[in-house]
C-alpha cells in the first residue's frame, strides 16, 4: 500500500489522465494548426533559465519564483512565463531575423503560490507573440487569433475586456507607493466609494479625480471611447483612447460583439505598455487568457522592438470542452 505522501501530489500539482490529456492535446493540435497557418513559428524555451530571465522586468513573477541551486551553483528558476523567456530568445537566438516574428509556444508554467489559495503551481499554457510591430493592426491581429482559436474549439460564449493602461497611469502619477497601491485595488474592485475617497485624501486634482469616480463606469461597446475621451488627463490616455478607436474601427461587426471595453483594466504583470486584455467564458470562473502591449520589455534583454501577444491557460480550455473530447 502507497504511504500517504505517495498517494497525493504536492499541493498545485495534478495528474493528468487519459481524458484529461486527451482535452489538451485536442486544444494544442487545434492551436498549432491554426498558428502555423497564420505564420506563427513555434518555439520551446527551455524549462528552468537563469533567474534574471523573470527578474529582469521586476514583476510580480519575481516573487513567485520556483528557484534553485544547480551543481555549478548558479541561480537558475523554473519558466514561469512565456513572454519573458521568448523576449529573452528573440534578442539573442533571433536576433538578426527581419521583424515582425511571429512566435508561438504551448507548455507549463510553474510558479510558487500560497498554498490552500486555489491557484496552481503547475498550469499548462499556449499563446503568441508578435514582435516588432507597433500598430494597431498588430493589436487587432493578436485579438482576432484569440477570436478565432476560441471559435475553432467551438466556444461562443466569450468576452474580451479591453482596455489600455497608459489611460490609467497618468491618474496614479505623483502618488506614493502605498496610496497607488490602494487606488489600484480600488480601480481592480471597481470600487466607486473608495476611489473618490483616495481622490480626496491623496489631493488629486478635479480632473484625475472626476476621471478616477467614473472609472467604474467607463465600461461597454465602442461608445463609452467616445466617454471616455472627455475624461482623459493627458497626451497619454488621449493616445489610449485614440489607439482603442482604431481598433474597434478595424474589427468586424461580428468580433465587435465578443469586445467589451473597460478602461479600468489594470491587470498585468508590470510590463505592459498599452492595450491589455482579459477573456472571460462562459462556465469558467475567471479569465481564461490575458494579454497585451509590452514594448519596452525586449530592450531589458538587448533588443529594442515593439511587441504585443497573449497566452491562455489550456486546463481552463481543455476543461470546457467536455468528456467526450
Amino acid at each position: 500500500m502507497p504511504t500517504t505522501r505517495l498517494a497525493q501530489v504536492p499541493p498545485g500539482s495534478q495528474d493528468l489522465l487519459a481524458a484529461d490529456v486527451r482535452r489538451r492535446r485536442r486544444v494544442q493540435r487545434v492551436w498549432f494548426e491554426l498558428a502555423e497557418a497564420a505564420g506563427y513559428s513555434e518555439v520551446i524555451p527551455p524549462t528552468f533559465e537563469y533567474e534574471e530571465v523573470f527578474t529582469r522586468a521586476g514583476t510580480k513573477l519575481a516573487s513567485e519564483l520556483i528557484r534553485f541551486v544547480d551543481r555549478d551553483g548558479r541561480l537558475v528558476a523554473l519558466r514561469a512565463d512565456f513572454t519573458s523567456a521568448i523576449a529573452r530568445m528573440a534578442a539573442t537566438r533571433l536576433r538578426d531575423e527581419p521583424p515582425p516574428l511571429r512566435l508561438s509556444y504551448a507548455g507549463k508554467v510553474y510558479r510558487q503560490r500560497p498554498e490552500g489559495g486555489g491557484h496552481a503551481r503547475e498550469t499548462f499554457q499556449l499563446g503568441a507573440e508578435l514582435l516588432g510591430s507597433a500598430g494597431a493592426d498588430a493589436d487587432v491581429e493578436v485579438l482576432r487569433t484569440v477570436i478565432t482559436l476560441l471559435r475553432a474549439l467551438e466556444i461562443g460564449e466569450f468576452q474580451i475586456n479591453l482596455g489600455d493602461i497608459r489611460f490609467v497611469r497618468p491618474l496614479l502619477a505623483g502618488l506614493e507607493p502605498d496610496e497607488a497601491e490602494a487606488l489600484r485595488t480600488a480601480i481592480d474592485r471597481k470600487d466607486r466609494a473608495a476611489l473618490a475617497d483616495g481622490a480626496r485624501r491623496y489631493g488629486a486634482p478635479a480632473a484625475v479625480a472626476r476621471a478616477l469616480v467614473e472609472l467604474p463606469e467607463l465600461i461597454g461597446r465602442g461608445e463609452v471611447l467616445l466617454r471616455a475621451r472627455s475624461l482623459a488627463s493627458g497626451p497619454d490616455a488621449e493616445a489610449a483612447i485614440e489607439r482603442l478607436r482604431a481598433i474597434d474601427a478595424l474589427l468586424t461587426e461580428d468580433e465587435r460583439a465578443h469586445v467589451v471595453y473597460d478602461l479600468g483594466e489594470i491587470r498585468g504583470l508590470g510590463y505592459y505598455t498599452g492595450i491589455q486584455f482579459e477573456v472571460f467564458v462562459g462556465g469558467a470562473g475567471r479569465a481564461v487568457a490575458f494579454g497585451g502591449r509590452y514594448d519596452d520589455l525586449l530592450a531589458l534583454y538587448g533588443m529594442d522592438r515593439p511587441a504585443v501577444g497573449f497566452a491562455m491557460e489550456t486546463d481552463a480550455l481543455a476543461e470546457l470542452l467536455g468528456e467526450g473530447s
